[in-house]
């Protein structure tokens, strides 16, 4: 039998001729992982205090638990784009759109970063324009193209020949986009979320897009009826699975309608939230209406709707303008609703370097907050809306800024302080 080796023979190896050190890591390792077994407490650590008043009171190494038990979805506030695809026209596109509006050429002559980058950023909510294409074609020769003598490449055509739902900002005139097709879109969405698992929530705002444009030779877009919300959602579940999406029916559970559920503050905490997207039909009140049918609520459908408060579908708001309706966007979200607002509009504010309707934005509660500058464009100037210090997400500052600290809502850490 072999004797047990000695201090030495543990340091300086063992009597089978292993080499030095070789006994200590086989002895060491077993013991390595048995204190990594042991609960915090029995390795000296103090326990996670999840019913501290803040994250930071959590204890060392624990704010990211804490924030997942204790905030829920309409605590935080995020910052997304507004048209998350767009890019800026061409020069003779310009040109054209000047002829007849100076002021409708300085609204469109922005463009967006490609979605991947946007949500590396920390962008937290995208909204596509999309235009219903059934059979495919319709959008595939913008008039705009042949009045402004320039015509759309061989690729542009491809991807808009076949069936389905086109991204366009503007019909005819205004229809470059860094993913041309919802589906292409989604699918940039959820490869990114696949990769980042512990995001919070994307929200997707989808908008119906069947306005003809006012001029000459302008394309006759097929309206939105029942069919089209149908294919909208079955769109949506062919790239994302069920369990990557939060539905209404998983926020009204056992209450009678949706608005019930989000006056008694059902939204999920941010632990039941990570890694999943939530989808919005941001649309006038006739379109709301197709898409309900003849629903309480919004039982067994993929979107949540944006509508008023009274509204038994209630869980969204879009309010538009944060500075004159900041008592109205506070109000609503004292109740219990997510606020969809806008940091600026139309270039306005950015040519301007104007930042009060960006400041009231955050000071309302809002908790979505839309621009078309989450980065500066050179082009226009150096406005841009981010959350502040740094962060992807914040704790609402109506609601519960305290509960934070300094702290990013979806990392955990302080992003100002390298290395946390």
């Amino acid at each position: 039998m072999m004797a047990a080796p000695t201090g030495r023979d543990i340091f300086n190896g063992g009597e089978d001729g292993a080499a030095p050190g070789a006994l200590v890591l086989r002895f060491r390792l077993p013991i390595i992982a048995l204190l990594l077994a042991l609960p915090a407490t029995a390795r000296g650590a103090p326990p996670c205090d999840l019913h501290a008043q803040s994250a930071d009171q959590a204890g060392q190494g624990c704010a990211r638990a804490w924030l997942d038990a204790n905030l829920h979805l309409n605590e935080v506030q995020t910052v997304g784009t507004s048209e998350s695809y767009k890019l800026r026209p061409s020069s003779s596109m310009l040109g054209l759109i000047r002829m007849g509006s100076a002021e409708d050429a300085h609204e469109l002559d922005f463009a967006e970063p490609p979605i991947a980058a946007q949500l590396n950023m920390g962008a937290r909510s995208l909204e596509f324009d999309v235009a219903n294409d059934p059979k495919g074609g319709l959008y595939s020769h913008p008039a705009g193209e042949m009045m402004a003598m320039e015509l759309v490449s061989d690729k542009y055509i491809h991807d808009m020949s076949p069936p389905g739902f086109k991204v366009i900002h503007i019909l005819d005139i205004d229809f470059n986009s860094s993913c041309m097709t919802l589906v292409s879109c989604l699918q940039i969405v959820a490869g990114w979320s696949r990769a980042h698992p512990d995001h919070l929530p994307i929200v997707i705002g989808i908008r119906s897009n069947d306005d003809k444009t006012p001029m000459p030779g302008a394309t006759h877009p097929e309206k939105f009826d029942a069919r089209a919300f149908d294919a909208l959602d079955a769109n949506i579940l062919s790239v994302f699975h069920p369990n990557e999406i939060i539905t209404p029916d998983m926020v009204q559970g056992h209450y009678p309608n949706l608005r019930d559920a989000v006056l008694a503050h059902a939204w999920p905490t941010l632990a039941a939230s990570r890694g999943k997207v939530i989808f919005l039909l941001d649309d006038p009140r006739e379109k709301i209406a197709l898409y309900r049918a003849s629903r309480r609520a919004l039982e067994r459908r993929v979107m949540f709707v944006a509508t008023d408060t009274n509204s038994p579908a209630a869980a969204f708001v879009t309010i538009e303008d944060p500075v004159k309706s900041q008592s109205a966007i506070s109000n609503a979200v004292r109740a219990g609703f997510i606020v969809h607002t806008f940091a600026d509009a139309d270039t306005k504010e950015a040519r301007a370097g104007n930042t009060q309707r960006r400041d009231k934005a955050f000071a309302s509660g809002a908790q979505m907050i839309s621009t078309d500058f989450l980065v500066a464009d050179p082009q226009v100037g150096k406005y841009q809306v981010r959350v502040p210090g740094g962060h992807v997400a914040q704790c609402d500052m109506l609601l519960v800024p305290e509960r934070c600290a300094s702290l990013d809502a979806e990392s955990g850490r302080d992003s100002r302080v390298p290395g946390r």
